[in-house]
């Protein structure tokens, strides 16, 4: 999933999916992102708190200005508190939740439930039929 600016979903113009994503020469925060450890990116343009194969934010720079966070879930080990906090810090940034071409408020129970019906959740829940699930396709 991304996070988006708030202003980008207010805008009263249409806004293709790689628009929408840019934070342009918004001023972000990054240094409050204090409840994950900083980790080292694989390059200078990306600032990246925990590892990116756990529940993770990723700041992808242009131009030394933030042009995108992004940010995943782990739902093998993500807890309700780390869900929360990553919640409020979007909320602090004015921000909202871009998943699947869609808009969502960074809410609780609204995320929760986003994320029951997600593909992840359902290999988590059971490998065997997700994979013969898809299979069938």
């Amino acid at each position: 999933m991304t996070i988006i600016p708030k202003k980008n979903v207010d805008a009263d113009i249409h806004l293709d999916s790689e628009n929408i994503l840019s934070w342009g020469k918004q001023s972000i925060s990054v240094e409050k992102v204090d409840f994950l450890e900083k980790q080292t990116s694989w390059t200078t343009d990306i600032v990246q708190y925990r590892k990116d194969d756990e529940t993770c934010i990723q700041f992808f720079y242009e131009n030394d200005l933030v042009e995108e966070v992004s940010c995943r879930l782990d739902l093998r080990s993500l807890s309700k508190e780390m869900l929360r906090k990553i919640l409020d810090y979007t909320k602090e940034m004015d921000g909202m939740i871009f998943y699947k071409n869609k808009i969502y408020p960074p809410n609780m129970e609204e995320i929760i439930e986003l994320m029951k019906r997600s593909n992840a959740n359902k290999f988590c829940q059971n490998p065997r039929n997700y994979y013969e699930e898809i299979s069938n396709k």
